[in-house]
C-alpha cells in the first residue's frame, strides 16, 4: 500500500509538473504572438490573451485533478502556482520570476549544530547549486546530501530528487526550510544489492516459466506426431 508521504509528494509532483507544462505552454503562446505582431499580422483576428487561455484550458482539461491539488496543496505549491501564473478558483494570474526566502538547515550529525543559511534564491535556481551551497557551508560532499524542504505545519518534508530541476518546479515558497540530511551509505549499499537480488530473481523466474513452456510445446508437437 501507498503511505501517506509517498501518496503527499506525488501529489506534489503532479501539481508542480502541470504547473510547469502551464508556464512553457503560456511562454510559447506569448512568444507566438509576438512573432505574429513582429510580422504585420496582427490584424488577422489573432488574439494572445484568447490564444493563452486557449492553451490553458486545453490543458486543465487533460488534468481534472490540478485545481483540486492545487487548492489542498496551496501553501507548500506557492511557488509552483506563480510559476505558472495559476490561482486556484478562477485562473488567470500573470508570470512571476520573484525570488524566495529559504532558510538552509543542515540535519547531518557532523553539521547540525552549524547556524542554518538564510538566503533569497531565485525560483530559477536549480537544486545541484542548492547542493553546492551546502557542500561549502556545512562540509558535506555533494554525492553525499538528500535535500527536503517544507513549509510550516507541513509534517511530511517533500525530497527535491532531481539536482537539474528547479525550486520552483518543486513549489518551494517563500519562508521555506530546505532540509540537508546525509546519505546512509550502507543503506544505499544494501538496497542496491537487494534490488539486485530481485532482478536476478525475476530473470530467473521468466527463464524458468520460458523453459517450462517450451517443454509443454515440445510435448504438444510430440502427441500430434
Amino acid at each position: 500500500p501507498v503511505g501517506e508521504k509517498e501518496r503527499v509528494d506525488s501529489e506534489r509532483r503532479y501539481v508542480s509538473t502541470v504547473a510547469r507544462e502551464l508556464l512553457m505552454a503560456e511562454t510559447a503562446a506569448a512568444a507566438a504572438a509576438a512573432a505574429t505582431a513582429a510580422a504585420g499580422n496582427a490584424a488577422a483576428g489573432l488574439s494572445p490573451t484568447k490564444d493563452i487561455a486557449k492553451q490553458r484550458e486545453d490543458i486543465l482539461s487533460q488534468h481534472p485533478r490540478f485545481e483540486k491539488l492545487t487548492v489542498k496543496h496551496k501553501d507548500a505549491m506557492a511557488a509552483a502556482q506563480a510559476s505558472a501564473g495559476y490561482k486556484a478558483g478562477g485562473g488567470g494570474g500573470s508570470l512571476s520570476h520573484d525570488a524566495i526566502n529559504v532558510t538552509i538547515k543542515s540535519m547531518a550529525a557532523a553539521s547540525c549544530g552549524v547556524e542554518p543559511l538564510r538566503r533569497r534564491l531565485p525560483g530559477s535556481l536549480a537544486v545541484g547549486r542548492v547542493k553546492i551551497m551546502c557542500a561549502r557551508a556545512f562540509g558535506l560532499d555533494v554525492d553525499l546530501q538528500t535535500l527536503h524542504y517544507r513549509v510550516d505545519g507541513d509534517p511530511f518534508p517533500t525530497e527535491l530528487d532531481d539536482d537539474g530541476n528547479t525550486l520552483s518546479y518543486y513549489g518551494v515558497s517563500d519562508g521555506a526550510e530546505i532540509l540537508m540530511n546525509e546519505v546512509d551509505v550502507e543503506a544505499r549499499k544494501r538496497d542496491e544489492e537487494r534490488e539486485k537480488a530481485m532482478q536476478e530473481q525475476r530473470i530467473e523466474e521468466q527463464e524458468r516459466t520460458a523453459t517450462a513452456l517450451q517443454a509443454a510445446q515440445t510435448k504438444g508437437f510430440e502427441v500430434k506426431a
